[in-house]
Parts: structure tokens; C-alpha cells; sequence
């Protein structure tokens, strides 16, 4: 690129013909990234919508969405849900990078500037993630059109919007739409997020004509985070009688709330953010110990790179964390409650859907992490394949390093959440029987079947996951690779 002395750079077409140039990996990069913005913004519109729920608007077949002091729950569920989505965006962006790399190397030996490197990535990001935000908002538009269902022609009885036995009322608030402020919110709010954060990104990334550098910070992870996490779970397993001694629980539920939520929060950011500090101390503890190859590999590089697989595993942590404390919350729920009510059954029913596409999710971003963990370590693999390392023994480390230190972050995460909710809300609930409507005391079950369907099935859906990752491995391994960029 040579530039006379009136050239102030590429224009902006060629700045979009760049972005949008490459190979299937690059196409297969921007597809992810359209899937994953379009899941993003249609769960944000649809939190909008139960937003936008008027006093007029109704009745629906879902109770939570009848009573307006239950709605703000349902949206803080939908934000979160969004959390996983918005990861797997993220981890979306690195596919093929390699590639990417090589190009914009060539692009900065052709005379590009730093700045105009930055925003060939922004643009590439933002132009996916608004094509994104255009298909869930047309999506969004479809589904509404498609389910929306009259309202019910006979007048509601009274009691009828309480148990949400209303015949014929929609079981989703389809004839809402969100007011045109939080339409334009939710629909710009994703490109927005995924533009500013390939820009942030960038910071860390030196892009030369030569190749492209990684500033990565070899430094231990800090233990920080493993006292947040033990201070937050021993603060919620003692809550209760904590509580009752300062005399939390006579200043009402406000001051009772806002120390839960604080300690809930702390153990929430200690175990997100300390699972790379627990990949490395497993990874120092096992290497000297390892008397397997594939063992000894997967070991050393925990301690090389503890960040790398933390980035996506910490989203899988946390939608078991939350999955496990709803479901030691609906054990005691549906102990203190009248059996013959399905309210709150029904309520916990849909909650654990909303939770099962968010563990998929959150697996879907661990998959991408994984294949573009193998594809980018093509010359190391390739390096131990020349040197005689099988190519099993290769793929046994693969799997390894992913599930070795996420088995006992999964196991942390159910035991604290269960933890969680029955420090909050006890392990004994009242219940009325007989006649007199006396009171006794019942034990809260633990609820084994359900934390061994989330923490095994999360375990599960990983391992297949990272298996399927291993399909990679037979192109990483060539010798050929020796000769690709570091």
C-alpha cells in the first residue's frame, strides 16, 4: 500500500472489503458469531417484552408473569440467561484466528497502520454481530406473530389471574410488544457490547508486519478469588443463625437480602475467577506426580496456560452454581408450600428449561474454546508428534486438560450453590397438617437426583464436547504445521 502525500489511509469500503475477506474459517467464524448475537438479542427482546407488561395487558397462562412484583425475577432470569450467550459470542470471535493473524500481518507489511488493523477487527465483529441483532429481531418478530394468541373472550373470574387457571389466556405475553426505547436497547445493545470488546481486545494483541504477538501475563493466578469463594459459601452455610444473632432478620427483609446477595455474589465472582488458579495448582500438584505421558502433558500445560480454558469453563461453573441453588431453593419451596398448589412447580419447571439452554450454551462456548485451543497449539502438537508422541496419547492430554480441572470446579459449584440455598432458607420448612392447622417441622430434602443430572450431565456434555474438538487433531498433528507461525 503505497500512499502519496494527500493518502490519509484505506477508505471505509476497503476497510469492509477486508474485514469480510477470507476463507471458510473466517465464514465459519462470522456464522457462530450471527447465531450466538441473534440468541443474545432475542433473549433480550423477550425480557424487554415482560418489561413492558402493562396493567391492562393479560391474563397469561404463567402465573410469574400474571403477578408484577414476581416479573422483575423473570427478567433478572432472561438477563442471566443472556450471560452464556454473550460468552459464546465471545469465544466466537477467536475462530480462526490464525488465519486472521497471518492476514492482517500481511495487511500491516502492506503498509497498515495499528489503527487501521483495529478497525478492520471491529468492523468484522460489529458487521456479524448486527447482521446477528437483524436475525433475532426478525426472528423475535416471526415468533411473535406466529404464537400470539387472542385473549380470552369470557370475562376472568376473580381468583382466576392468581392461580393462573384462566382458560384460553396465552402461556407467553405475545400480545405485548416492548415499548420503542427498549426495542432500540436490546436490539443495538449487542453490536454495541461486541464492537467495544474486539476493540478492547485489541489492546493486548500486537499486530507487526512480521506476525502477530500475544501479551499474555505469565504470572500465577492470584488466590484472591479462593478466599472470596470460601468467605462467601462459609457466610451463606451460617447465614441463618448469623443473621438471627445481629438481629438481620428483625430489620426486615431488606437488610437480610442485601447481606445474602452480597455473600452470594462474592462466592459467585471467587469461583468464576479462581478457576484458573485451580487449573494451575492441580497442573503443579500433578506434574511431578504424573506417571502417564498424556497425564504429564496435560499437567504442564495447566501450569503454562491456566488462563486459556478458564476463559469458557468459568461460564459452565457459574450456570451450575446457579442451576444448584435452584434447585436446593425449589427442594425447600416445595416443602413449605401446599402440595395440591402447582405454582411454584411450575414456576421452578420453567426455571430449570431456562437453565438447561444456558449449560448449553455455556458447553457450546467450552467447544469453541477447545477446537480453536487445538488449532492454535498446531505447531507445539505437531512438534510432539515428530518427536514420537502418538497421536492418542495427544488426544488423551487434549481431553485431559479440559476436564481434569473442571470436574472439581463443577463438584465446588453444586456443592455451593446447594450450600447457598440451604443456608438461606434453612434445611427444616413448616407445613400445616390436620384439622387445627397445626405446625411441625419437616426436613428439606437434599435433592441428589437433580445435582447428579446437572453436575453429570454438564460433565458429560463437556467430555463430548472436547471429544468432538479431537477432530481437529489429525490436521494440527501434521508435520507440514511445523512451518506454521507460532
Amino acid at each position: 500500500m503505497n500512499r502519496g502525500p494527500a493518502d490519509t489511509g484505506p477508505t471505509l469500503t476497503t476497510l469492509l472489503r477486508l474485514a469480510v475477506t477470507g476463507g471458510r474459517v473466517d465464514l465459519m467464524r462470522i456464522m457462530l458469531t450471527v447465531i450466538g448475537a441473534a440468541a443474545a438479542t432475542i433473549g433480550l427482546l423477550t425480557a424487554a417484552t415482560v418489561a413492558s407488561i402493562g396493567a391492562s395487558d393479560g391474563p397469561y397462562g404463567l402465573t410469574v408473569l400474571n403477578e408484577p412484583g414476581l416479573r422483575p425475577g423473570v427478567i433478572i432470569v432472561l438477563l442471566l440467561l443472556c450471560v452464556p450467550i454473550l460468552s459464546f459470542v465471545g469465544q466466537c470471535v477467536r475462530v480462526g484466528a490464525p488465519a486472521r493473524d497471518r492476514r492482517l500481518a500481511a495487511f500491516r507489511m502492506a503498509g497498515g497502520t495499528p489503527s487501521n488493523v483495529r478497525g478492520i477487527v471491529a468492523i468484522e465483529t460489529g458487521l456479524a454481530a448486527t447482521a446477528g441483532g437483524v436475525v433475532g429481531v426478525g426472528v423475535y418478530a416471526v415468533l411473535h406473530a406466529v404464537l400470539r394468541h387472542p385473549p380470552p373472550r369470557h370475562p376472568v373470574l376473580p381468583g382466576q389471574i392468581e392461580t393462573g387457571a384462566v382458560a384460553g389466556a396465552p402461556i407467553l405475553p405475545t400480545d405485548v410488544w416492548p415499548t420503542w426505547w427498549l426495542l432500540v436497547l436490546a436490539s443495538a445493545l449487542v453490536p454495541l457490547g461486541a464492537t467495544v470488546a474486539s476493540l478492547v481486545a485489541m489492546r493486548r494483541i500486537t499486530v507487526s508486519p512480521f506476525g502477530v504477538l500475544h501479551r499474555h501475563s505469565h504470572r500465577p493466578p492470584a488466590t484472591l478469588p479462593a478466599v472470596l469463594f470460601t468467605v462467601g459459601v462459609a457466610g451463606l452455610v451460617l447465614w441463618g443463625s448469623v443473621a438471627e444473632r445481629l438481629g438481620l432478620t428483625d430489620e426486615g427483609p431488606g437488610a437480610f437480602g442485601a447481606v445474602a446477595l452480597l455473600l452470594f455474589v462474592m462466592a459467585v465472582v471467587g469461583l468464576v475467577f479462581g478457576t484458573a488458579a485451580l487449573a494451575y495448582q492441580i497442573g503443579r500438584w500433578l506434574a511431578p506426580r504424573a506417571g502417564h505421558p498424556a497425564l504429564l502433558i496435560a499437567s504442564r500445560r495447566l501450569v503454562d496456560a491456566p488462563f486459556t480454558a478458564s476463559r469458557a469453563s468459568s461460564v459452565v461453573v457459574l450456570a451450575v452454581m446457579l442451576g444448584s441453588a435452584v434447585q436446593g431453593t425449589r427442594a425447600d419451596f416445595l416443602v413449605i408450600t401446599d402440595p395440591t398448589e402447582t405454582f411454584y412447580r411450575d414456576t421452578f419447571t420453567l426455571l430449570n428449561i431456562v437453565l438447561a439452554v444456558g449449560v448449553a450454551m455455556a458447553v457450546a462456548g467450552l467447544l469453541v474454546t477447545a477446537v480453536e485451543g487445538v488449532i492454535t497449539r498446531r505447531r507445539t502438537l505437531a512438534a510432539l508428534a515428530a518427536s514420537g508422541t502418538p497421536r492418542r496419547v495427544l488426544g488423551e492430554a487434549v481431553l485431559l486438560e479440559t476436564v481434569v480441572p473442571l470436574a472439581p470446579a463443577i463438584l465446588l459449584a453444586a456443592a455451593a450453590g446447594l450450600f447457598a440455598a440451604r443456608g438461606l432458607f434453612g434445611t427444616a420448612g413448616g407445613v400445616r397438617q390436620g384439622i387445627g392447622g397445626r405446625s411441625s417441622q419437616v426436613a428439606v430434602p437434599v435433592p441428589w437426583t437433580d445435582l447428579g443430572i446437572l453436575a453429570g450431565g454438564t460433565l458429560a456434555a463437556v467430555c463430548l464436547v472436547t471429544a468432538v474438538s479431537l477432530l481437529f487433531l489429525r490436521r494440527s498433528t501434521d508435520l507440514r504445521e511445523l512451518r506454521a507461525a507460532a
